[in-house]
């Protein structure tokens, strides 16, 4: 997806499609979540990825989606609703990543 998003804005072009939607609700998810949780620990998205990052940041920006997103409600879901996984339902604190910052996504119109 990285390579894809480097030269496109979005995974299927220059138009939003369903396949960006549902990309999107994984890697809202993904260094706040999966990267402690599910031990997909060797790189994070804002770190590693500034493609798909910026790619994120521009979906989050559409009008009402920072508004469907609630990473308190996503964090307190999985921390707490496995306790094979996580007994105690310990909840980290994370690593904040700022989706309203700018990002570079215009670049492609």
């Amino acid at each position: 997806m990285e390579s894809i998003l480097s030269k496109q804005r979005y995974l299927c072009g220059n138009q939003i499609t369903h396949s960006d939607i549902r990309a999107f609700v994984t890697l809202i998810r993904f260094d706040e979540v999966y990267v402690l949780y599910f031990k997909c620990n060797q790189k994070t998205i804002k770190d590693h990825y500034p493609n798909l990052l910026n790619y994120v940041k521009d979906i989050y920006q559409f009008p009402g989606v920072a508004q469907s997103v609630n990473m308190k409600h996503i964090k307190t879901h999985y921390y707490s609703s496995h306790a094979n996984l996580n007994y105690y339902a310990i909840i980290p604190k994370g690593m904040t990543v700022d989706f309203s910052a700018p990002h570079d996504r215009h670049r492609f119109q």
